[in-house]
């Protein structure tokens, strides 16, 4: 059975599983699977040229091509010409919702002697308005295949991964290439795009470089602007007496995701090891995302549960209180258009985070539950085969840090982790000038900044 098959299975047993529940992202496709179907078909070349000596028909409410319909409102909408679009700027100079309801083409559209399509819209009480479109503009409107490749192209270049897949993907650089290699900045950038982790070598082993500037920091602002948060624009990772967050003992860290507890939380974490004479702490990756796509495959009402169950994340502590709900698996629910080289659902982030879980504080007692057509007992279920999922050994990668590396890691995607430490009096280091036995440097990226420079990068 194709993926798209299992999916539209999966729609049709959590409709029938929580029946009566109105959700636009499960009811909308099984009713109407058609859907799935017609956008799993990728553009051929023929396609693109459908706008090509089509024969052109239009009434109060549409405008017909060849191959494709579109509202009059929508084709005015997408008018680029200089009074619409700045040509400077590129922003625009008006809004969707000044656009007239009853506008319309005011003569038969025709095709300009350079192929173009002359629209002169007419509505009641405005100015006549003169659009010109390309065939390929029409093309690409008509395709949504095109419209997610213009912004998301290298999403089909993503791996999920398990460890022994990670192995033959991972990207590792030398950090001189990083800086000042473009080929070498490229390939971990796109690598870390592709498997959610990739790694520098042979970074310095200082804190800061001759200039003074903080070296995690440096590697950071070569991909985009660093995002602070109440840690600061870079903060350190060591064992300290009293500690504020387990990231800052020696214990066990499970698997988890930073700041889930804000309402943006990083996109990217780097870590850059400075020093290291620990016994043990060896730091452990695992890839939610094949993790959630795996029990998609497995058990579709377990995945479908953990992307409608809210749970509660917060900090608590040395003078803040942040908190912030949200589903352990977000789905694009603007991603509507599968097709054979994309996934049938698109994760957009994954939410883990136990120790940094609050109390839960929505769907509690047995009568808001019944209300909603949840059972918390059936998302404790699917909770566990997450976790079960995550933490086998053959889906963890284990690394250990040296002086010199980097870790850059996606994180609302991969999972880290390290484990318990310990630090003899003849590794512990002189603290009072500023080195620790283990001693990390860690610094966020916001995700925005990521994917700006990965548009870029790929030519989008």
């Amino acid at each position: 059975m194709s993926r798209l098959s299992r999916f539209v299975c999966f729609t049709q047993q959590v409709v029938e599983y929580h029946l009566g529940y109105r959700s636009n992202y499960i009811v909308g496709i099984y009713r109407h699977p058609q859907i799935l179907r017609r956008y799993s078909q990728v553009a051929s070349p023929k396609d693109t040229q459908g706008a090509k000596n089509a024969q052109i028909s239009s009434n109060e409410r549409q405008i017909s091509f060849k191959d494709a319909t579109f509202e009059n409102t929508l084709l005015r909408d997408a008018c680029s010409c200089s009074i619409c679009l700045d040509t400077s700027t590129q922003q625009r100079r008006f809004s969707t919702g000044q656009i007239p309801l009853d506008v319309r083409p005011k003569s038969l559209v025709q095709a300009n002697k350079n192929g173009e399509y002359e629209v002169t819209w007419t509505a009641k009480g405005v100015e006549d308005h003169m659009s010109v479109y390309s065939q390929e503009r029409i093309a690409q409107l008509a395709s949504p295949l095109w419209r997610y490749n213009n912004r998301w192209r290298f999403a089909r270049d993503a791996v999920l991964w398990d460890a022994d897949t990670l192995r033959g993907n991972l990207v590792s650089r030398l950090y001189d290439d990083y800086m000042n290699d473009e080929e070498a900045f490229k390939d971990v950038v796109l690598g870390l795009y592709r498997t959610g982790l990739a790694f520098l070598r042979d970074s310095p082993t200082k804190e800061c470089t001759g200039d003074m500037e903080i070296v995690v920091e440096k590697i950071a602002k070569k991909i985009g602007y660093i995002k602070e948060t109440f840690y600061g624009t870079s903060w350190d990772v060591v064992s300290r007496p009293d500690a504020k967050n387990i990231a800052y003992t020696s214990e066990n860290l499970p698997l988890h995701m930073d700041l889930l507890y804000y309402e943006s939380p990083p996109g990217v974490q780097l870590l850059h090891c400075i020093a290291n004479r620990a016994e043990g702490g060896e730091s452990v990756y695992a890839d939610s995302f094949h993790a959630a796509y795996q029990l998609l495959e497995d058990d579709p009402i377990s995945f479908y549960n953990l992307t409608m169950f809210p749970i509660t994340f917060h900090y608590r502590n040395d003078g803040y209180h942040y908190v912030y709900t949200r589903p352990l698996i977000e789905l694009d629910n603007f991603y509507t258009k599968p097709t054979p080289e994309h996934p049938v659902v698109r994760i957009k982030c994954v939410n883990y985070s136990p120790p940094f879980q609050a109390p839960f504080e929505h769907f509690v007692t047995h009568s808001e539950t019944a209300e909603r057509n949840v059972e918390f007992g059936e998302f404790i279920r699917a909770f566990n085969k997450f976790e079960k999922i995550i933490y086998k050994p053959s889906q963890q990668f284990e690394s250990k840090f040296k002086p010199g590396d980097v870790a850059l890691f996606m994180n609302r995607r991969v999972l880290h982790s390290r484990r318990r430490f310990t630090l003899t009096s003849s590794t512990q280091g002189n603290n009072d000038d500023g080195s620790y036995g283990r001693w990390l440097k860690g610094t966020y990226l916001d995700i925005d900044s990521f994917y700006s420079k990965l548009r870029e990068l790929s030519g989008l």
